[in-house]
């Protein structure tokens, strides 16, 4: 994990395998999968990192590994977070938090 500075080693990454048919006009994604949840949280954690490192890794997106029950259900409680969000007054945003599954809307206090 070169560069998120996490302390995971190479053992920690238990499989990694593309996605997608090979394209030669587009990436194509790749799922990692590590030997445990902490190390995957710790990662997701450091992602800010990305940005200060090289050019090549700025592009990167990641995400959490969601079936399609768990994607609609996050859909749609990111667009009922949105809407209260717009029926609040200015004090107060609302985002979807929590892990595929048990995700959640939670008050923020706006800076």
């Amino acid at each position: 994990m070169t560069g998120l500075e996490i302390g995971a080693v190479p053992e920690d990454i238990k499989k990694v395998f593309c996605l997608e048919k090979r394209d030669q006009d587009k990436p194509r994604p790749i799922l990692v999968e590590l030997t445990n949840r902490h190390i995957k949280n710790l990662v997701m954690e450091s992602l800010f990192k990305l940005k200060s490192l090289q050019a090549k890794f700025q592009g990167i997106g990641v995400a959490h590994d969601m079936t399609k029950k768990e994607r609609e259900e996050c859909k749609e409680l990111v667009l009922e977070a949105k809407a209260k969000s717009q029926r609040a007054s200015g004090e107060w945003t609302y985002w979807v938090r929590g892990a595929p599954g048990q995700m959640k809307i939670i008050q923020v206090k706006m800076r």
